[in-house]
């Protein structure tokens, strides 16, 4: 029997998982599910006519959904019975404040990512709710900031299986510099990488700082960790991606990648943040049975989960509580509240649909009052 995704929200990373999956022979059944009707049939008829010229021709329907209704999202999935969700929907994009001119920009952005959590979190936790009110067992891939949206879905009992990106977008990238900064076929580097979000965003945005991480480089089984400067190397190796956000295509192959190792009996070692809602990334095996670590000889579950905690704390959110309870870092907090008057120190995972709408108003109101000001 064939499996059956369903994909919810088709932006720009969505949109890219539909374009790759359909043009593979081995494409699933395919829900795709989004609140905007008209933009998305006219994508999901790009994606069939391009497919359609390598002859093929997958099964995929279109659903209008909105995630903002759990009861209406969970009847959906009981009578759909996915094998896999795919979350690809957030209420904001981290890259709207990027039309700021570039000063402002860089204060707000100093902020870090996590300090616009509302917004990516929001969607989500309706989405794992309405996924545990349906009873479907399906393994979820939460695409929307996982190193930190689904720790604090897992504090709240709704842990997505993995994420994408993040340590995903890095450790192929230092695969490949490795391979040429040594001669050797790419296939015969193996690393291991514990590394949060935030050392995705370090090299490449505003107000970032680096953060700990875990690195070790085999070539051919032979350790040579110790032949690289590895802060350099990560540098260097995220440095090799294009600006702005071409590189989502990525993001789409990651996420493709844990589908079909979801749906696949035998493990594969791979890298993915947020396994079963640990926070930021880690070498895993994953698999139709879930994830689970696959750290090498050097470090322990315990050591790996605290850098990545200690990340959070430079991605902008202090601590999360035991009760979902996200807990802003005080300069996070402060720029927020400095910079769009908005006040919460924190905030619950209950209640982040609407503090994310209170942050995008604030957030609107502060953009329209800049233009003003350099119009006139």
């Amino acid at each position: 029997m064939m499996s059956k995704v369903m994909l919810f929200g088709l932006g720009e990373v969505g949109t890219h998982i539909l374009e790759f999956l359909v043009r593979d022979p081995k494409c699933p059944e395919l829900i795709i599910c989004d609140v905007n009707e008209e933009v998305s049939q006219k994508r999901i008829n790009n994606a069939l006519i391009g497919a359609a010229i390598f002859r093929l021709y997958p099964k995929v329907t279109f659903k209008k959904v909105d995630l903002t209704n759990v009861d209406t999202t969970s009847l959906l999935i009981s009578e759909e019975k996915p094998d896999v969700v795919i979350n690809c929907a957030v209420l904001q994009t981290w890259h709207v404040i990027r039309q700021l001119p570039k000063d402002l920009y860089a204060k707000l952005s100093s902020a870090s990512l996590g300090a616009w959590l509302p917004c990516q979190l929001g969607l989500s936790y309706n989405l794992m709710l309405a996924v545990k009110q349906s009873g479907v067992q399906a393994h979820v891939i939460n695409t929307s900031l996982s190193c930190m949206t689904n720790p604090v879905l897992a504090k709240a009992g709704l842990a997505p299986t993995i994420g994408i990106g993040n340590v995903e977008l890095i450790e192929p990238a230092v695969r490949v510099k490795v391979s040429r900064d040594l001669n050797v076929p790419i296939d015969n580097v193996k690393v291991y990488l514990v590394a949060h979000h935030v050392w995705w965003v370090y090299p490449r945005e505003a107000g970032y700082k680096k953060g700990p991480y875990y690195v070790k480089i085999l070539v051919n089984d032979t350790d040579v960790t110790k032949q690289f400067d590895t802060d350099q190397l990560l540098w260097d190796a995220i440095k090799l991606y294009p600006p702005d956000t071409e590189f989502t295509t990525v993001s789409a192959s990651s996420t493709i990648k844990n589908m079909y190792a979801l749906l696949n009996p035998t493990p594969i070692f791979t890298h993915s943040p947020a396994p079963n809602g640990l926070p930021g990334g880690y070498p895993i095996l994953l698999s139709k049975n879930g994830a689970e670590l696959a750290l090498p000889e050097g470090i322990t579950e315990k050591e790996a989960i605290r850098i990545n905690e200690e990340c959070n704390k430079i991605d902008g959110i202090e601590r999360i509580e035991d009760d979902g309870t996200v807990v802003y870092a005080d300069y996070s907090h402060q720029i927020l509240k400095e910079m769009l008057n908005f006040d919460h120190k924190s905030f619950k995972a209950e209640d982040s649909l609407k503090i994310a709408f209170e942050l995008m108003a604030k957030y609107k109101e502060f953009a329209a009052n800049v233009q003003l000001s350099y119009q006139s």
